[in-house]
């Protein structure tokens, strides 16, 4: 993603010419150095719109990516988070971080010793990279700097098995993993000092306390709106123009309400598919913008050639390939609004929804079933069967995440499992692919809003009775409007009766598939990518090293017995896994990158 890329330790300027210029993806981007000397280097790379910011005081140098939300004095605060850093004052910085609204990367240098260190936000909103190459250490907004380092200065880098294994079990990797050996991301509210390569967790959620419990349902949804909108006001105020992708789901229904009471101009945006498969929700959409009187616009995107070949460069397999879709209606939003502010409903799934095990669960090893049997895109013997990883091994990575969170209960560390890896190691990189081509942003993970929904307790927030009350908080006109999933209005009787089916299935999984498949329900209009794929897989030894390939061309060649989700995410890896770390050799032609338009400024 566009960002900051930092060093502890001088490189040959050629080299991280060549690894800036390897992800400046488009001709808007150009690549600038804000340090370069005997300490080090700190460089970022982006388009004019992107926000980054470099301040200079009398001993430190701070480079701020991204925002912080309904700040008014921006440099004194972080200045302020500079001095917390460089004091190890870490009680006082964790406090600091649980007050901050915002999504952003800091990197504060010291002028005097060359000292360098760098902090996230609460919920890691910015992916970011760090690696040992060479005996340097690396930290970067993107994957591709890193696979480009080490291909110049080492001979490159290995796949890590284990994550390989989570990402086809899962869809994503566990804790800090990534797909190479080495290369990790920067857990969020964290603080990282280069020059020790250590890192300390600053900040840390909890979910097994409902402080909110006491309250009704109505008054708990006051609150909510209360700081939803704050959050809306104060990401509102970043630009004067917001784009909300809206979609025929709550989510996105909730964010353009909540907008509607905030200052600025707002537009909403849907994408329709060029097969006319999401109809009904492009028709919803439109529907919730005229009772909202917002203008709307629809956009026909889909999965193209070429916006797959790019999404592969860019994220380097850390985004299914199947999100090529939001590119090309990101890349034509933001051709049409280039300042704008593009806003999602991501994190409503996890603020608002009861997100607590359906089921009993009486012992650690009855969670670590239900979250691989509830979450797996591929069952474990299918994984296993695939790349060279134990079941045994996979099982035990699931126990060890699940064990290292704070909770003290099963269903509190169940929770923390669904933000801490669905939430942002997977839906954080998927909003994240929008930041290539204009600033994208969501009131749900303000901190102020999502802490209050998640003190809230799961009894109101069952059944959608909480995001009922929310919504009409925010705009009793939505509720008026199909909830496209299940085709009724969500105070409808009609809802609340095919809602009770489907809680009812999700605890029977095994006919829940049986009954979808049989409604036609279970890819949702995704299209099937036989042709990349067995494109992809045509020649075994080009990727028979980490995978079987006799279980590879099984999938690939499944007559329907594999989904395109599960397609697509085997593309994905074997795709990254084929790419080369050379950038001579693996730049697709459909990236205009040349050095002649590249700016490498000081």
């Amino acid at each position: 993603m566009p960002g900051i890329t930092v060093a502890d330790e001088p490189i040959d300027h050629g080299v991280v010419d060549d690894a800036l210029e390897s992800v400046c993806f488009t001709d808007r981007y150009d690549g600038h150095y804000v340090i370069d000397d005997e300490e080090g280097v700190v460089a970022y790379s982006g388009y004019d719109e992107y926000p980054i910011e470099v301040y200079e005081t009398d001993t430190y140098t701070i480079v701020l990516e991204g925002h912080l939300y309904g700040t008014d004095d921006v440099e004194a605060t972080v200045t302020e988070a500079a001095e917390l850093v460089a004091g190890a004052r870490t009680d006082e910085l964790s406090e600091w971080i649980a007050e901050r609204d915002g999504d952003f990367l800091l990197v504060i240098s010291d002028q005097d010793d060359g000292t360098t260190w760098a902090v996230n936000d609460a919920f890691g909103r910015l992916p970011t990279y760090r690696a040992t190459v060479g005996g340097t250490t690396i930290l970067t907004r993107e994957l591709k700097v890193v696979r480009e380092l080490a291909e110049r200065i080492e001979d490159g880098l290995e796949p890590d098995s284990l994550a390989l294994g989570q990402m086809l079990l899962f869809g994503y990797p566990l804790g800090t993993r990534t797909l190479f050996e080495g290369v990790e991301q920067l857990p969020p509210g964290s603080m990282l000092e280069l020059e020790s390569d250590t890192t300390d967790s600053v900040h840390e959620f909890q979910f097994d306390e409902h402080a909110n419990a006491h309250r009704s349902v109505e008054e708990n949804a006051r609150r909510l709106r209360d700081r939803f909108v704050d959050a809306c006001q104060n990401r509102a105020g970043v630009t004067g123009e917001t784009v909300v992708s809206l979609s025929g789901g709550l989510d996105s229904r909730a964010v353009i309400a909540g907008y509607t009471h905030a200052d600025g101009e707002l537009l909403a945006a849907t994408s329709a598919r060029t097969d006319g498969s999401n109809a009904a929700e492009v028709d919803v959409a439109r529907q919730v913008a005229n009772a909202l009187d917002v203008p709307w616009q629809s956009y026909v995107a889909d999965r193209t050639d070429r916006h797959r070949e790019l999404l592969l460069e860019m994220s380097q397999g850390m985004n299914n390939l199947g999100m090529s879709l939001g590119l090309n209606f990101a890349e034509q939003v933001a051709t049409d609004h280039p300042n704008a502010t593009f806003v999602t409903g991501d994190g409503g799934d996890k603020a608002i929804p009861d997100l607590t095990p359906s089921k009993d669960v009486d012992s650690m090893d009855e969670l670590v079933e239900l979250v691989v049997d509830g979450q797996q895109v591929f069952s474990l013997e299918e994984v296993a069967d695939i790349v060279d990883v134990d079941p045994a091994r996979l099982t035990s990575s699931v126990r060890s995440r699940l064990l290292s969170y704070p909770e003290s209960t099963l269903e509190g560390r169940y929770v923390h499992f669904l933000v801490r890896e669905r939430g942002i190691n997977w839906l954080n990189h998927g909003e994240d692919r929008t930041r290539y081509y204009t600033w994208s942003t969501t009131p749900f993970y303000a901190l102020p809003f999502f802490e209050e929904a998640m003190a809230c307790p799961p009894a109101q927030k069952d059944g959608t009775t909480l995001y009922r009350e929310f919504l009409a908080q925010l705009s009793p006109a939505t509720l008026e409007i199909d909830y496209v999933d299940f085709g009724a209005p969500i105070d409808s009787l009609t809802y609340r009766l095919k809602r009770f089916g489907y809680d009812w299935l999700s605890e029977h999984p095994d006919l829940k598939d049986r009954v979808f498949g049989l409604l036609g329900q279970g890819e949702s209009g995704a299209d099937s990518p036989p042709m990349a794929l067995a494109e992809a897989t045509s020649d075994p030894s080009d990727f028979r090293e980490h995978f079987s390939g006799e279980a590879v061309q099984r999938v690939t060649w499944s007559g329907g017995r594999y989904t395109a989700t599960q397609q697509y995410f085997l593309l994905t890896l074997i795709a990254a896994i084929q790419q080369s770390g050379d950038s001579s050799d693996s730049r697709s032609e459909s990236v205009d990158s040349s050095a002649d338009r590249v700016s490498l400024s000081q």
